[in-house]
């Protein structure tokens, strides 16, 4: 009993950073069953492409400004964090207010390109949520960073229980669409976001500052950035291509049973909060041999439980599907089979990018993603037009395998690298 407890003491940052996840994911798994159950598969693929926008937006919010602070931040002296730590807010503010502008034009003029989408009704919605649930997820990153971890704690509590409770209340009492779901999301992220705002104010920033720190950053993320958009022409694109060419139901039920998958979040999630922050620690203080060495621990462990995860939803499948969402996803379990493989080979891409992110060297994960662009330009139409759902999976599949190997074979070249140097 002594010696469990002197290891929940000693690891306290992990255990707070997976009941945070555990939190979040476990909101977001239920929030996944109403919107499946409620919406209906289509009204439920029509969300799942709507919000792929907001996932796109927050993706390039993550290479940009939160992935380098969570690595650059722990670096920094007590004397440079304020300064440091205020430019990134700046930073990150500017972000916000630009993607909010460009998905309100986008959606406003979207009549323009194509009459048939008949989407100018999301603007509002679909912009706003994009604002503050990056801004929100930006905040939780922060705190974690600076080992505040109650606070990320707080913040989300505040957003994903009020969203999940002011959603049921919804659900129960009115019809609802892809529009108010997403002023819902929008809403209890702005609460979230403010209510936890006040250790902001003992940053500081100036001009000269800002410069150096945005030039810094760009130079640690410009090849993850990169990446982050061509992702969304690779993986991400089978299932927007899935909506185009079967159907929107069909992005229904492809979300639906990823969801079922995504009680793994709650690992990959907490996760990546602290495996980039504690492999820099550890590279900063035992150099690579730690690094590695903290690296193999997490692939150990983490691979472990990702396998427990993918075995259980793999084993039964249409009886998860039909006890969560009903009978009409009963006969898409052979999609939660495909998603099982998929997650085990998505967690190995964790430690491989933390490894590279330490070392301040990304071009790797962005060739990685030009690899997997290829693969998805001349496969993704042949795939899903004859092979319908089953042709999806395979394509995000492949993505997947040459995302990691490519990661894999970069990392063990540079650690190489670094053991010749020393």
């Amino acid at each position: 009993m002594v010696s469990i407890l002197q290891f929940m003491l000693k690891h306290k940052h992990m255990n707070l950073a997976l009941i945070d996840q555990t939190m979040v994911s476990g909101v977001n798994f239920l929030t996944g069953i109403l919107f499946a159950r409620f919406l209906g598969v289509k009204e439920f693929g029509y969300f799942t492409l709507a919000w792929l926008t907001v996932l796109f937006v927050n993706s390039i919010q993550m290479a940009m400004i939160s992935a380098p602070m969570m690595s650059i931040g722990p670096k920094q002296t007590e004397n440079e964090a304020a300064s440091y730590y205020g430019a990134v807010v700046v930073h990150q503010f500017c972000f916000s207010l630009l993607s909010f502008g460009l998905i309100f034009l986008g959606i406003k003029t979207s009549n323009f390109f194509s009459p048939t989408w008949k989407i100018e009704h999301l603007a509002w919605p679909l912009a706003l949520a994009a604002f503050f649930f990056q801004n929100q997820d930006f905040l939780r990153r922060f705190f974690f960073t600076t080992n505040r971890l109650w606070l990320a704690f707080l913040s989300d509590g505040i957003s994903y229980f009020g969203q999940l409770a002011i959603l049921i209340i919804l659900f129960l009492t009115t019809s609802m669409d892809t529009a108010k779901v997403l002023f819902t999301i929008a809403s209890t992220s702005a609460l979230a976001m403010i209510l936890v705002s006040f250790p902001l104010t003992k940053l500081n920033w100036n001009y000269k500052s800002f410069i150096k720190i945005f030039v810094h950053h760009w130079n640690f993320s410009k090849w993850m950035t990169a990446s982050a958009l061509l992702q969304w022409t690779s993986g991400n694109l089978f299932i927007v291509a899935a909506g185009s060419i079967i159907g929107p139901a069909s992005v229904g039920a492809i979300k639906a049973a990823q969801n079922i998958m995504g009680i793994s979040h709650i690992l990959f999630q907490g996760l990546e909060n602290i495996v980039p922050v504690r492999a820099s620690f550890n590279y900063t203080q035992t150099g690579i041999q730690g690094l590695i060495t903290y690296l193999k621990k997490v692939v150990l462990w983490g691979g472990l439980a990702t396998a427990i995860i993918a075995f259980s939803a793999g084993l039964l499948p249409e009886f998860w599907l039909s006890l969560f969402y009903g009978v009409q996803y009963q006969n898409f379990g052979f999609i939660l089979q495909w998603y099982a493989i998929i997650y085990l080979l998505i967690f190995i891409g964790l430690p491989l990018r933390a490894g590279l992110r330490t070392l301040e060297t990304t071009r790797p994960i962005f060739i990685a993603y030009v690899l997997m662009t290829i693969f998805t330009i001349f496969t993704a139409k042949y795939f899903i037009f004859y092979l319908g759902i089953k042709g999806v999976m395979l394509g995000i599949l492949g993505t997947q395998l040459i995302l990691q190997f490519s990661l894999f074979v970069a990392l063990n070249r540079i650690i190489k690298i670094k053991n010749i140097q020393k």
